[in-house]
């Protein structure tokens, strides 16, 4: 029986509470048990792809059995993703870390480009595990796409940035919430942003064929 009215906001308030909850959960699980390094980049990429499902509407999905199956599904693949991210993070970070301790002016120069390059670096970051649920590429091509997105929707870029600091912000003056919602709201929020700028890119496609 659905509930209306002020009982029935406060139940869906609760529902969504306690889905984020335990996905949050689920993902500190799958994390520790792949002993970080096995399992960071696997237990993200399903928490996406739950996000993703809850976003298009399926709600009522189990939790548990969702997310362990996304988390065997392309384990190898994402991993693969993730280790690309990483090396590209850790170059860039040698970059910033010379060129910021450096007095030479010429290479001081060096600083706004390698700073816009980081914002874009983190942007791709994220873009990279929502078009990884969203579309099945390879990895060259999912990383071109991740830029793409991250460059074309500028506006989207920085609302989904804007929001993601929000986000932190509120949940650091409260950090009891952080175990909790630290990592799921975060998730949503960005396959929110994310899968809004997919379905625009994706109706304009079928307006242009349809006009060919």
């Amino acid at each position: 029986m659905e509930m209306n009215g002020l009982m029935g906001g406060i139940y869906r308030v609760a529902e969504w509470i306690m889905r984020l909850a335990l996905l949050n959960l689920l993902w500190l699980g799958f994390t520790i048990a792949g002993l970080i390094a096995g399992g960071l980049f696997p237990a993200t990429q399903a928490a996406f792809a739950i996000s993703r499902q809850w976003i298009r509407g399926e709600t009522e999905l189990p939790i548990f059995k969702t997310f362990l199956t996304y988390f065997k599904k392309d384990y190898w693949k994402v991993q693969r993703l993730g280790l690309c991210l990483t090396a590209i993070g850790f170059i860039l970070l040698i970059d910033l870390l010379f060129v910021y301790n450096h007095t030479n002016p010429y290479i001081a120069m060096l600083s706004l480009p390698l700073l816009l390059l980081s914002i874009l670096y983190v942007l791709t970051f994220f873009y990279s595990f929502t078009v990884f649920v969203h579309y099945e590429l390879t990895i060259g091509k999912l990383l071109k796409h991740a830029v793409l997105h991250a460059v074309v929707r500028p506006f989207l870029s920085v609302g989904m940035l804007v929001s993601l600091l929000a986000a932190y912000y509120l949940m650091f003056q409260f950090p009891g919430v952080l175990p909790f919602f630290g990592v799921s709201i975060p998730i949503f929020l960005l396959m929110w942003f994310s899968h809004s700028g997919f379905i625009r890119n994706e109706e304009r496609q079928r307006s242009q064929a349809e006009a060919a």
